[in-house]
């Protein structure tokens, strides 16, 4: 008699590892297990900068070529990234002194249209935020680790120079940045 019990919680347990397993089966793989993200090329200083495709908030493309003769400094941030929030202060008070010498900020969101509008009505920036209109656009400017934040210094001639991982404080930010911008 006492074997029942044990015999029905048995075959209840092998019901149940025997349904998990079919529907295993039978889902489609993520599409992150399709395809993988291709590798992020090596960052080369001097190589020419890619040309990423972006939009601006509202949903219109936008190309960083329009930005061509100055100096641009992308940074790879998104919303939920406590490290980029404290950056963002450092980033506008950049823009603020050297985009008259000609440097322009550009922040690449990697988060929703609705996450990042949300975000900028309690943070806002005086510099443009994009939105990538692939995953992972820090990978086409070597961005090997995919962390963020990630920042890349293109020279007015279209050259990438330098990058960054993480956040820059004040005094790292401003000895990182070439004698013509500070």
């Amino acid at each position: 008699m006492r074997k029942l019990p044990v015999v029905i919680l048995l075959l209840a347990l092998a019901a149940a590892v025997g349904g998990w397993a079919l529907q295993r089966t039978l889902q489609p793989p993520p599409p992150s297990m399709l395809a993988p993200a291709p590798p992020a090329p090596a960052f080369t200083a001097g190589a020419p900068r890619p040309d990423p495709l972006l939009t601006d908030l509202a949903g219109k493309p936008v190309r960083l070529d329009q930005w061509q003769g100055k100096w641009l400094l992308l940074n790879f941030w998104a919303p939920w990234c406590p490290p980029c929030r404290e950056e963002l202060p450092v980033l506008r008070a950049l823009q603020q002194r050297a985009g008259p010498r000609g440097l322009q900020v550009i922040g690449i969101a990697e988060d929703t249209p609705d996450a990042v509008r949300a975000f900028l009505k309690t943070t806002p920036l005086d510099y443009p935020v994009l939105l990538p209109r692939a995953d992972h656009p820090g990978l086409a400017f070597g961005n090997t680790r995919q962390g963020l934040p990630y920042s890349v210094l293109i020279a007015p001639d279209g050259r990438m120079l330098k990058r960054h991982y993480g956040a820059f404080t004040a005094p790292e930010l401003q000895a990182w940045l070439p004698p013509a911008v500070q």
